[in-house]
């Protein structure tokens, strides 16, 4: 990976843990995400419209991905809000950022996308690092420890990923190259996500056990950071030829968000967890270096 994709993944990764502290901090995450993509999809839609009507810079293939694309990311939100609704942040978000990464490597295999040696070993110490992250200690390393009522939500997130990342780097490459090009992308991508969410929680009539009022500060400010974050990561795809690398360097986040909850929550640092952050950056060493 070259550094300009490596540098587009680290900071996309600060914004992607940023907006999930800010969603578990309100514990009112299917309102929180609902008025999250709320904003992006109401902030967006003149620029994004007008600038495609002048561009043209997205292809038929390219709508037919991102038709399918939003289709898994609002499965991905309302599965992620669910997951968090039933378990805690350091649980949901490091199994979350790391079942998918596996999976998109074998959609590269399926194209033709063969990984190197060293970024294979990469992704199984990105993915055995976050499967450390939530536990308490290495006798805690069981089965059992992760199956719990949040696991079908966090699986249905993993699964989301996995679809929207093999569809939007498809369409990165029949689209007109560069980050405007990604950015109007992006707009159709969460307008679409927006839709299939609120859809999923009005079928289920979900509501939070937490009574706790959400405002419209931090949803917009997690706005910001969702939408910026993927915009980073759609602009990535366009620049490297595989997409399972990028995904895999992603999870730097489960690092930050870990690190970031130990301090607002206040948890302790334990071995375990401090082992897993060390397994995945060394994996995203060995992808960044030689993962060419």
């Amino acid at each position: 990976m070259n550094s300009l994709v490596v540098a587009l993944v680290v900071t996309s990764s600060f914004m992607h843990a940023g907006w999930n502290l800010l969603a578990r901090r309100e514990r009112n995450e299917t309102k929180f995400i609902w008025r999250m993509l709320l904003v992006m999809v109401l902030a967006g839609a003149l620029p994004a419209v007008a600038g495609e009507a002048v561009a043209h810079s997205l292809s038929v293939k390219a709508w037919a991905c991102v038709v399918g694309s939003g289709i898994c990311c609002g499965v991905y939100f309302f599965s992620l809000a669910r997951a968090y609704s039933s378990s805690d942040f350091t649980v949901v978000y490091p199994i979350v950022r790391s079942l998918p990464v596996l999976l998109v490597a074998v959609g590269d295999l399926l194209r033709g996308r063969w990984p190197t040696a060293a970024s294979w070993l990469g992704m199984a110490l990105v993915v055995t690092g976050c499967s450390l992250a939530p536990l308490h200690s290495f006798r805690d390393l069981r089965v059992r420890r992760y199956l719990n009522q949040a696991v079908l939500w966090m699986l249905l997130a993993a699964l989301g990923t996995v679809g929207y990342t093999l569809l939007d780097k498809i369409a990165s490459e029949a689209v007109k190259p560069g980050p405007a090009t990604a950015a109007r992308y992006g707009y159709f991508f969460f307008l679409i996500a927006y839709v299939v969410y609120a859809v999923c929680v009005k079928m289920s009539r979900t509501q939070d056990a937490t009574s706790s009022v959400v405002g419209w500060r931090l949803p917009i400010l997690a706005a910001l950071l969702s939408f910026g974050s993927y915009w980073l990561v759609l602009w990535a795809y366009q620049l490297t030829q595989r997409a399972s690398y990028v995904i895999a360097f992603r999870q730097f986040s489960v690092v930050l968000g870990v690190v970031f909850a130990l301090v607002i929550y206040r948890e302790r640092a334990l071995p375990v967890r401090l082992t897993g952050m060390f397994l995945i950056t060394a994996g995203l060493v060995l992808i960044g270096v030689w993962g060419s």
